[in-house]
């Protein structure tokens, strides 16, 4: 048998022996198939592989199986034992009266509060207790209300049952101040309480005598119909310092409940939070499930004294300038944990809605198909693309407001305080800034603390000043903190807490329908959504659909107080915002629209009786 001929199997040649040549077709043909290559590249980039990309992403998802997100729905819950809705039914002007009277009673309250009964000006709370119980007589006749710490107060309906859990709804009777400068920017008297027919205008319509007067109104349109008394207990806690902290208010109530009802022994909490509002096409109720730390910083720098016609190179003022420089240089990373909810909060837009970003859709689909995965790690390339659209991306895209993405995931330093110097012909011995940070749910006071110390530490050291830092002398890594200078220190550096003020991040609540707590939240908001006024008058509407997503609040309510009383804290008012200023709450021409004053004494019944009638919490 004769061995194969090469030449049958490679291609045809007229080369002469030994040398090698490119087949004349090709070599002819030489331009043309560098332009065919090149588009060919371009295709491949720009359209092949984004579609091999989905074709992938689809393939895994069959792989792993039905894709587990973290915004599945809660099916609509309504109250059994009647149609709590139709209690509503006319009650539209009495609603309207009985906010418009509590924003007429000014109960502003101040940084700078003395003590009750020694500061009188916290004794207009008397007069509002005054008409809350002048208002709602029902609901001072069958509930048992405490005065504690003279101002908060605690409405007790009990129930039939003593072995369920209460439910408690808080609350705060306190409003930020009006400036007096700024009351000539006012369209309406801030506390005028006034009704145009579509809004009622003053400070606290909104923030948050809109709470205290929608669940007290539920209350009392409960027992005005007879149709219903508990079975499980409601507590309502009303504060009233929020807006400074709650260190009165809150803070008593909350020692009054744990000493009656113990620890962890409320069944859910319902306080002051996000709303309703429409995002990428779609409306959605978003429930702060946790809240950023807080931590102010106090920055003192001590220096000598002496004339200013003798000046060192830096005065205690700019030295401060220099340390306050050197931290705004530095702000903190921004760090998205896979468990946080704004993780959620993204899955639940790309479950939903119609103008979800195609790129953060993919992103979040592959972070959760990596948790599907065997092995359960998380795919971290995709969950910094999400950490990037809320930090930037959010922003460019028009879904937030300059600030509001990075403010949601990081933690947030703003320098709002600073105070130095007597007289312009003596140098200043003391100067103080107060520097505000709201801390990232994946951080803690601690590790805010230490980033401080690493930030003010070495630039303190250059300019030869000590540092002393929460109560510990601190030396320069890595040097002597007198290194590069001789003679004596020019100063002192002192790092501290200011106020009393350190707080971890709020315990996140559950958020998803493996939790009673939160189906039982989420099917009362569908239920009650569903059968809005809107609905009964054009298919259209009530096609619509409401997705409940999990979010964090940026500040911090009164539920700092009250950590020890349930897991399930839930900062949420069924209020929907209709521009991207939040009905005005802390600036000029506060207001909420009737309509949605009726909505949310709507829920608040429906909310009560449906928690009632549950044995899942």
């Amino acid at each position: 048998m004769s061995p194969i001929n090469e030449k049958t199997v490679l291609p045809f040649s007229n080369a002469p022996a030994g040398s090698v040549s490119k087949p004349i077709w090709v070599s002819r043909n030489r331009k043309p198939l560098a332009v065919l290559l090149g588009l060919f590249l371009l295709l491949q980039h720009f359209v092949i592989s984004p579609y091999l990309l989905d074709l992938w992403d689809e393939a895994s998802s069959a792989t792993i199986g039905h894709r587990k997100s973290t915004c599945e729905q809660a099916e609509p819950i309504y109250p059994k034992s009647f149609n709590v809705s139709s209690l509503i039914e006319g009650k539209k002007d009495q609603l309207v009266n009985w906010l418009s009277g509590a924003v007429k009673i000014p109960t502003e309250s101040f940084d700078d509060m003395g003590e009750i009964g020694v500061d009188k000006r916290w004794d207009i709370f008397y007069r509002f207790a005054d008409y809350l119980e002048t208002s709602y007589p029902l609901v001072h006749q069958h509930l048992k209300r405490t005065r504690v710490a003279t101002h908060a107060l605690v409405f007790e309906w009990e129930g039939s049952d003593p072995s369920l859990k209460p439910l408690l709804l808080t609350g705060h009777q306190d409003v930020v101040p009006v400036l007096p400068a700024t009351k000539g920017l006012w369209t309406h008297d801030p506390f005028g309480g006034e009704y145009d027919g579509e809004k009622i205008w003053g400070r606290g319509s909104s923030d948050d005598k809109s709470g205290v007067i929608g669940v007290l109104s539920a209350v009392e349109i409960l027992l005005e119909s007879g149709k219903f008394s508990p079975t499980r207990t409601v507590i309502l806690a009303l504060g009233n310092d929020e807006e400074t902290g709650g260190k009165v208010g809150a803070y008593n109530l909350n020692q009054w409940i744990e000493d009656k009802y113990g620890k962890d022994s409320i069944a859910m909490l319902i306080d002051e939070g996000s709303g309703l509002e429409e995002v990428w096409g779609q409306l959605f109720a978003t429930p702060a499930v946790g809240e950023k730390g807080y931590m102010d910083l106090e920055l003192r720098v001590e220096t000598l004294g002496g004339h200013s016609s003798v000046p060192p190179p830096h005065t205690g003022i700019g030295y401060i300038s220099l340390l306050i420089a050197a931290l705004e240089r530095h702000p903190h990373n921004p760090v998205l944990n896979v468990d946080s909810p704004l993780v959620g909060m993204v899955s639940c837009g790309a479950d939903s809605a119609p103008n979800f970003p195609s790129h953060l859709r993919k992103a979040i689909h592959r972070v959760e198909d990596s948790l599907a995965s065997k092995h359960g790690k998380v795919d971290r390339k995709a969950l910094k693309e999400i950490e990037d659209w809320w930090v930037e991306g959010s922003y460019k895209d028009g879904t937030l407001p300059k600030g509001m993405g990075s403010a949601m995931v990081g933690t947030t330093q703003a320098v709002d305080i600073i105070n130095g110097g007597l007289k312009v012909n003596a140098l200043p011995e003391s100067v103080v800034a107060i520097v505000n940070h709201r801390i990232s749910l994946a951080s803690s006071v601690a590790e805010l603390q230490q980033q401080l110390i690493d930030v003010i530490g070495p630039v303190a050291n250059k300019l030869n000043l000590d540092v002393v830092a929460f109560g510990k002398d601190i030396q320069s890594h890595g040097c002597h903190m007198n290194e590069g200078h001789k003679g004596p220190k020019a100063g002192k550096v002192f790092l501290n807490v200011a106020f009393n003020s350190s707080l971890d991040p709020a315990p996140v609540s559950p958020f998803t329908i493996d939790s009673p707590a939160w189906k039982l939240l989420a099917g009362t908001v569908r239920g009650v959504y569903a059968t809005r006024p809107e609905a009964q008058l054009s298919k259209e509407e009530a096609d619509k659909s409401l997705i409940m997503a999990p979010s964090i609040s940026t500040g911090n309510t009164d539920t700092k107080r009250y950590w020890n009383l349930t897991r399930n804290i839930y900062r949420f008012g069924y209020l929907e915002s209709k521009d991207d200023h939040h009905n005005n709450i802390h600036t000029v021409d506060e207001y909420l629209a009737a309509d949605s004053l009726v909505e949310l004494v709507r829920w608040f019944m429906n909310f009560i009786v449906n928690v009632d009638e549950s044995r899942e919490i």
